[in-house]
């Protein structure tokens, strides 16, 4: 998990997407007109889809290419943890349009949030992450509820 960690953590380094301006730049489509709009994200997107599509091709069910190599669990767990929910729900599409709404408004998701925390950024440690944990205690009490 530290290995991954890391890895994870400076590939968000070296893309440039603990920068706010990345993600904003991207998101405001009104920079298309002047020629500033930052295609970035697109690349780490992709580049984050065709490593998650190889790695499941090593999970057995899972891949579309057969091969002896196709695990039944990872070496150190008894099951892989893969979300079985396939259901669509007003939960789901509620709390994606809450966490959109605010990456969109901070730049920030939690990734590169843990980043430039763990890196002293004050006014992430100071603003995002208490909102964050704001954010996340109100989904629960929410979700306590129903």
């Amino acid at each position: 998990a530290a290995v991954a960690g890391v890895t994870f953590s400076t590939g968000l380094a070296l893309s440039g997407m603990v920068k706010p301006s990345k993600i904003l730049g991207f998101l405001n489509l009104f920079l298309l007109e002047k020629g500033t709009w930052d295609p970035t994200l697109i690349m780490v997107m992709t580049g984050g889809s065709i490593v998650s599509w190889i790695s499941y091709q090593f999970v057995s069910g899972y891949g579309i290419i057969r091969h002896s190599y196709a695990m039944e669990c990872p070496r150190s767990s008894s099951n892989f943890a893969i979300p079985t929910n396939k259901i669509i729900d007003s939960q789901l599409i509620v709390g994606s349009l809450c966490f959109g709404i605010g990456w969109g408004i901070a730049g920030l998701c939690p990734g590169p949030a843990m980043f430039l925390a763990a890196s002293g950024t004050v006014p992430i440690i100071a603003f995002w992450w208490p909102t964050f944990f704001l954010g996340a205690f109100i989904a629960q009490k929410i979700k306590d509820r129903s």
